[in-house]
């Protein structure tokens, strides 16, 4: 197995669109949840990566030169905020067979080298996997239950403001 790790590019997004779809099925099939459309999740995903790719959404990717396919994909959403930016990281994800390989290690330190690059000042990320916790800490990251999330899926549209 020969891998490279590099910043995604156009030519990478059927690639990430079918890594995001995989990493969303393995979340729902855990939660218990179905995907309805995936036809229609496809065309989002890659409409959003179209637009957005390495304008205010980045992607590392580890490439297994072999089967010339990604692998594994680590993204980050940057946010100019006032005066500094803030970053996101989400998306992690790795094909079942390479897990435990060092991979997503690698991809971390890819993208935390960029982030500091451009000078961003503030990095988080959600997580549950304990494998992965692990290695967000072995970065440095730390737990911080100071979110407020608002999801408009599930807000009654009877609420009054």
């Amino acid at each position: 197995m020969n891998l490279i790790y590099k910043i995604a590019d156009k030519n990478n997004i059927d690639d990430l669109v079918d890594l995001k779809i995989k990493q969303i099925l393995f979340n729902y099939n855990r939660d218990g949840l179905i995907i309805t459309n995936e036809n229609e999740l496809r065309e989002k995903i890659k409409k959003v990566l179209i637009q957005e790719l390495n304008k205010t959404i980045y992607f590392f990717v580890a490439i297994d030169t072999n089967i010339n396919k990604c692998i594994a994909c680590n993204g980050v959403i940057i946010h100019q905020m006032i005066p500094d930016k803030k970053s996101y990281i989400t998306s992690v994800y790795t094909e079942e067979k390479y897990r435990c390989m060092g991979i997503q290690n690698n991809l971390m330190k890819k993208i935390l080298e960029f982030l500091e690059k451009i000078e961003c000042k503030k990095i988080e990320l959600d997580a549950v996997n304990p494998h992965a916790i692990k290695l967000y800490e072995k970065f440095g990251f730390q737990k911080d239950n100071e979110k407020y999330v608002l999801n408009k899926n599930l807000v009654n549209s009877s609420v009054k403001h």
